[in-house]
């Protein structure tokens, strides 16, 4: 089985389990940054969890700029302490999957630290290192499958973002698009 059966072979096995896919928008890109909103859908497109999320600090302007998330906007906004709760439910016992799970698994979980809350050890599946694989693009400087964004992996994949590009909502059902195209694939036969 190749790289693209492979992978094609995981996104069917996701929808066929309904994996739960999260994404989540925050305050920068650091060590000390956390979620200002973060989202969870299931592999029939329902929503189950869509919440801005307070934080304790600013957030950066050049991710401001990305999302459009304000300070004001999240002021009644629960905090992640808060909303930790929720999301640990809606996720109980699910496959998980996010579009570049090292980054959002990190934000969760110091995002809960940050809140003085234990954190959620996650194992999620990697969507956007599957898409690599699938996409098949190498990456001679970083000896491995070209990493491409989730905005590349959608136009790439025919997929219609609906909604506001860079909320947490609209990339979660961005990236059910991307994975139920990996899905459709099947390798022509000989």
């Amino acid at each position: 089985m190749d790289l693209k059966q492979h992978a094609a072979e995981l996104a069917r096995f996701w929808i066929h389990d309904n994996a739960v896919i999260i994404d989540t928008e925050t305050t920068g890109l650091t060590e000390t940054d956390e979620i200002v909103e973060i989202s969870v859908i299931n592999c029939h497109g329902n929503t189950l969890l869509d919440t801005l999320v307070r934080p304790a600090g600013e957030i950066n302007p050049a991710a401001q700029a990305v999302h459009g998330i304000t300070l004001a906007e999240t002021a009644d906004a629960p905090t992640f302490d808060q909303v930790l709760p929720d999301l640990l439910r809606v996720i109980q016992g699910k496959t998980v999957v996010m579009y570049n799970s090292s980054y959002d698994a990190r934000l969760i979980q110091q995002s809960a630290m940050k809140r003085g809350c234990r954190a959620p050890t996650l194992f999620p599946f990697c969507a956007m290192k599957t898409y690599a694989k699938f996409y098949g693009e190498w990456d001679d400087y970083r000896e491995s499958w070209k990493w491409q964004s989730l905005d590349k992996a959608a136009r790439q994949c025919g997929v219609t973002v609906d909604g506001n590009a860079h909320r947490a909502l609209t990339d979660c059902h961005t990236t059910l698009g991307v994975i139920k195209a990996m899905a459709a694939y099947h390798p022509a036969v000989a």
